[in-house]
């Protein structure tokens, strides 16, 4: 089951990564009307909760700056920044490394049971495996977010690798 989650996990990420590719620094930051976050804030809040959920579980700390702690965590909004947002390159070298060392620091741990279940409405984890398995899932509830929010600003190739050439700023 351990192989299948990592394959998992390195699946969903590259997919992510895929998507940051795919958008140019202008297009991270488009909210359109009644949207509260934009994809630069997705993509960085799938790298902050990732580590924030799962470490604690291991007894480490997370590996996340504390920058992207106030900019990116759970009900934040780029409404609400105050401090210049990191650049996509930047949180794609976070997103790049965060599934190698999760693995590296995850592995032979899955099975092993957490000492308090993680609750989601009336559904409880109890595992390590479970949390990966959930942090898997949430990455691409995001990831469609950020496929919503091109689609919402006109973009109609959602896969296209940005390049000098084809970028639009």
């Amino acid at each position: 089951m351990e192989e299948l989650l990592f394959k998992q996990m390195q699946f969903v990420r590259k997919r992510t990564i895929a998507a940051l590719d795919a958008t140019t620094e202008k297009l991270a930051d488009e909210m359109p009307r009644n949207v509260k976050n934009s994809i630069r804030w997705n993509l960085g809040h799938i790298f902050v909760s990732q580590d924030t959920l799962l470490y604690p579980f291991i007894g480490e700390g997370h590996h996340v700056p504390k920058s992207y702690l106030e900019l990116f965590a759970m009900g934040s909004s780029p409404y609400e920044w105050e401090t210049e947002a990191p650049t996509l390159q930047e949180i794609r070298n976070y997103l790049v490394e965060q599934p190698i060392r999760i693995q590296k620091d995850f592995a032979g741990k899955l099975e092993e049971r957490i000492q308090q279940p993680f609750k989601l409405g009336d559904h409880e984890l109890t595992t390590l495996g479970e949390l990966l398995s959930f942090a898997i899932w949430h990455e691409g509830l995001h990831q469609g977010a950020i496929n919503t929010l091109k689609r919402a600003v006109g973009t109609e190739d959602l896969w296209s690798k940005v390049t000098e050439e084809n970028q639009l700023i």
